[in-house]
């Protein structure tokens, strides 16, 4: 059976095929190094970047003092980045991550989103909602970067600014969602910044 964007097969062909995949610009996107250091967060504040892939937004956190879960899939993804996190305060996981409620419920202050939600298919997307709200605490925030596409047949799956708000305004106050203009060039005009709270309701 073809691999589909649903296994780590699938991912792990995509990085076999390619030193440098599409998503991967060999740093962390402007936009979250921005939003991330204006947020005032404490050292040590505790971060997961879900769908990590090289984990350039990884070390780009763990150099700012934070501790770091790492979590992706496909295993030389996974590989990279150990072997630049050395002597890092980053835990990088080969898991699927819709396992990671399971054993990793509100142990998280922040949720750091690039290109994960846009290369999980659209029927997927409220149970990527529920598992990342479950992973924050109380009052955890999440700052993410989606990449807008109306492509069906993804990866990239379709993701507009109304897609972003409802598969996760159930759980989550949008703070903000603002065109970037720091993206890398080729996604100027591309994307939306954003900023959620998870509700005060939630559990």
């Amino acid at each position: 059976m073809e691999a589909t964007p649903r296994d780590a097969a699938y991912w792990q062909a995509v990085y076999e095929e390619s030193d440098s995949p599409p998503w991967d610009k060999g740093e962390a996107a402007p936009p979250l190094v921005r939003a991330v250091r204006g947020a005032g967060l404490p050292k040590g504040t505790r971060v997961l970047t879900p769908g990590c892939g090289r984990g350039h937004e990884a070390l780009f956190l763990a150099q700012e003092g934070f501790e770091v879960t790492a979590v992706d899939f496909a295993p030389s993804a996974v590989a990279y980045l150990k072997a630049r996190a050395e002597g890092l305060p980053i835990r990088a996981l080969e898991r699927d991550l819709f396992s990671i409620d399971k054993d990793m419920a509100g142990c998280f202050d922040l949720v750091v989103e690039h290109t994960c939600f846009c290369a999980i298919p659209l029927e997927m997307r409220d149970a990527y909602a529920e598992v990342i709200a479950r992973v924050l605490a109380g009052g955890g925030r999440i700052i993410g970067l989606f990449y807008e596409t109306e492509k069906e047949d993804g990866p990239p799956f379709r993701t507009t600014d109304e897609d972003v708000r409802r598969h996760f305004s159930g759980h989550f106050e949008i703070i903000s969602c603002t065109r970037p203009e720091d993206s890398f060039e080729n996604r100027l005009g591309r994307e939306w910044l954003v900023e959620m709270r998870k509700r005060s309701d939630m559990p």
